[in-house]
Parts: structure tokens; C-alpha cells; sequence
């Protein structure tokens, strides 16, 4: 999808949890964070963030010789480079650009949780185009990736962005509006945010679930929960060979059990992958993105739905869904509670919509 009509800044904050420990260092929990926040128009004219910026522009002993491992960036492509990357990292956003100037409405926020084996910035898809619409979204590196920790990590970030909204940091004091929140994840992080959503902050108003890994934590989400209430938005990929079908099930049975207003997406011919941003690794890798293994079919492969044209559905049914629950008295809540209910894309996908 073409982005909002906001230029798009990105920054990395390290944030230590005091109230926790690092089992390695026995120092407080680090979360190394990446925030992207509607920027200043002058930032179109500015040079875009390179990908080697994300890993501290080799200022961190070690990071880019680590990255341009063949069990890091290798794994998605044998011989894939950070020096590559940077030549070609598509993104739009700009390193440390400007704030855009607070207007009558401050920004809701989203916590964003990456799935296990990633890390914080695999989805600019997604965390770009919301940035670009107005929303400040927050997205840690979880230490460890513990299924205890990930919960904790998110509501932290929500207390931090509420510290700098206040005054802790200039870029953000009186832009963000931290009692609209969204907590939104894919696959371990899709866990994370339904495991986060049962502490209840009333600061979470909405949640979105991209094919989340509800087997995790014993899988006792679908039913042992005490928040069915809060809006969720659950997304899957009909042939999902991660999750498997009991993965795409317990999401459906997450949907269907939830009392609140509740969405569930089903892209046909999308599998796991298809809701990160892998192809700018590798346009082949597989599993939603180029020629994947079949779940419906075992032994069999499929041809995914163009990788843009998926994103494209995620984000404009999320974008929507961020509207109608994080905005609920704005112009657009309205036509987008009308857009959740109405297929747009056709036979490639499946829609159950209550709201």
C-alpha cells in the first residue's frame, strides 16, 4: 500500500527494566528498542536509514561481523551481506529525523513483539506504514525470548513511552497518548501480545495477532484467558507449515471464543513469513514468500500471493482496525468499522468479522 501522508523518523533507545534481571550479566533486563514516529516533512528530502544503522552502525564491537554470519543474515540468504543491505534496504524512514510538530491530536501508540528468530526492525512493512499514518510504534529485541519475559518486555515499553511522553524525552513529550495503545506480534510476538492482553492495562484499548504461536505457553490461550473483552484482530495464512493446522486452529478458536469485538483474516495462499519482511533477504525464501511447501496438500508446493499484495491486506485491514479502536471518536472511525466488515480482496482471502 502507498504510505500516509506523514513522512516517517526512526530511533534506537535502550531501556533497562530494573525490576528484572539479565541472566547473563545479572545486570537489569536491556531491551534494545526501535521506535519509528510520524516525522517532519523536511525529512523527504533527507537520506533514508540504512540497515547497518540498526545494529549501531558498526559502532558496537562485533555487530556487523555477527550479523554477516552464515546463522544470522546467511540464514536467509548463503552469502547475504550487511554492506548489501545497505545498498539495498528499501525503507523510508529516516535515522533521528525531526518530530513532526504537535497537533491537536496526539499519537495513540502500538508495541509491536517480533517472532523468535528475528529481530526488532523484520517487519518495516508494517511498522513503517503505521508510523506513516500517525501512530508512534514501539518494537523491542527480546533477551532471551522467554515466554515469561515477552509480556512483561511489552507492558515496560508502554511505561517508558509514558515516562518520555511526559517529559522524558523532548521528541516525544505531548505527541504520544499512551491510554490508546495497541499490542500487536507475530507468531512467538503474536503470542506474547495475547499473553500481555491478560494483564488488562487499561491503557491496551486493541490487539493484533499475526498467525500467533497460541501453542505456546502450554497452549491454554484459546480458553484459559480472563480477557475476552478487549478488540482483537487475529491474522493467519491458510497454509501456515509453522503453526501447522492446530496453530491456524487455536486462532481460530481464539477468535470464535473472544466476546469482544473481534476480527479474524485468513489469507489463502499465505503461509507464516508472509507477514514479515523476509523477501528483502531473500525473494525466495519460502513459506508465504516465493515457492513455499503446501499445507493443505503435504508434499506439495504452492504459489503464495504476491508478498506486496499480502502486506497490502495486512496493513489495510490493521490500519483500519488501529482507526476504529484507537481513534474511535476521529472522522475515520466510522468508514473503517464499515471497511473491517466488508471483504475487499476477494477470493484470496476469508474475513469473520463481530464488531
Amino acid at each position: 500500500m502507498p504510505p500516509g501522508p506523514f513522512q516517517v523518523g526512526v530511533t534506537t533507545r535502550q531501556f533497562d527494566d530494573h525490576r528484572r534481571r539479565d541472566p547473563d550479566s545479572g545486570g537489569p533486563r536491556r531491551l534494545q528498542t526501535e521506535i519509528w514516529y510520524p516525522a517532519a516533512a523536511e525529512a523527504a528530502a533527507l537520506p533514508p536509514n540504512r540497515f547497518s544503522e540498526f545494529l549501531g552502525r558498526g559502532a558496537i564491537p562485533g555487530s556487523i561481523e555477527a550479523a554477516n554470519a552464515g546463522d544470522a543474515i546467511g540464514g536467509y540468504l548463503p552469502g547475504l551481506t550487511i554492506e548489501q543491505l545497505d545498498r539495498e534496504w528499501p525503507n523510508a524512514a529516516v535515522r533521528d529525523a525531526r518530530p513532526l510538530e504537535a497537533g491537536a491530536e496526539r499519537w495513540p501508540l502500538v508495541v509491536f513483539s517480533h517472532g523468535s528468530g528475528a529481530f526488532r526492525a523484520s517487519y518495516i512493512y508494517f511498522t513503517e506504514f503505521l508510523a506513516s499514518h500517525g501512530f508512534v510504534v514501539m518494537a523491542c529485541d527480546h533477551l532471551g525470548s522467554m515466554e515469561a519475559d515477552r509480556p512483561e518486555d511489552m507492558i515496560f515499553l508502554i511505561d517508558e513511552m509514558a515516562r518520555m511522553a511526559a517529559g522524558g524525552d523532548s521528541r516525544f513529550a505531548g505527541r504520544v497518548d499512551v491510554s490508546r495503545c495497541a499490542l500487536t506480534g507475530m507468531s512467538f510476538g503474536g503470542f506474547a501480545s495475547a499473553a500481555a492482553l491478560e494483564r488488562q492495562d487499561p491503557r491496551v484499548k486493541a490487539a493484533i495477532m499475526k498467525c500467533p504461536s497460541l501453542a505456546s505457553g502450554g497452549g491454554r490461550l484459546p480458553e484459559e484467558r480472563a480477557n475476552r473483552a478487549t478488540p482483537v484482530f487475529v491474522m493467519l495464512g491458510a497454509e501456515d507449515t509453522v503453526i501447522g493446522e492446530r496453530g491456524n486452529e487455536l486462532c481460530r478458536q481464539y477468535f470464535a471464543t473472544h466476546s469482544g469485538p473481534a476480527c479474524l483474516l485468513e489469507i489463502k495462499a499465505g503461509g507464516h513469513v508472509s507477514f514479515t519482511s523476509c523477501e528483502l533477504y531473500n525473494p525466495s525464501y519460502g513459506n508465504g514468500i516465493g515457492e513455499s511447501k503446501s499445507l493443505s496438500q503435504p508434499g506439495a508446493t504452492y504459489t503464495p500471493l504476491p508478498i506486496a499484495q499480502q502486506h497490502a491486506i495486512v496493513n489495510s485491514y490493521a490500519l483500519a482496525f488501529l482507526n476504529a479502536y484507537l481513534r474511535p471518536s476521529s472522522e475515520q472511525a466510522a468508514a473503517s468499522r464499515a471497511y473491517l466488515q466488508t471483504n475487499q480482496f476477494g477470493d484470496e482471502i476469508v474475513l469473520t468479522s463481530r464488531l
